[in-house]
């Protein structure tokens, strides 16, 4: 196939590939990655870690009379959405 090819189009091909890598060329950079942050100082991975979306949730405690109006709520606007369905 890559003799069919003219060199414009493989190097097309090629740009096109460092734009969007394939999910195995990732993974090693991916790989690569963690192993130097395990490996650089002897500093735990938490050092090395992204500050967003890391935290864990926070969970806040509902009472029952909450989680029922919520489902009332969805209820009821479902019911809503399926009335003007069938009005139609």
């Amino acid at each position: 196939m890559l003799r069919e090819i003219p060199g414009w189009k493989f190097r097309e091909w090629k740009y096109f590939l460092e734009l969007d890598p394939s999910a195995e060329y990732r993974a090693d950079w991916n790989t690569a990655h963690i192993v130097q942050a395990v490996m650089r100082d002897g500093k735990p991975l938490q050092d090395f870690r992204l500050k967003f979306g890391d935290a864990p949730a926070k969970v806040q405690r509902q009472t029952i009379e909450h989680q029922q109006r919520l489902i009332d709520g969805w209820i009821a606007g479902h019911n809503m959405v399926l009335a003007a369905k069938g009005a139609k």
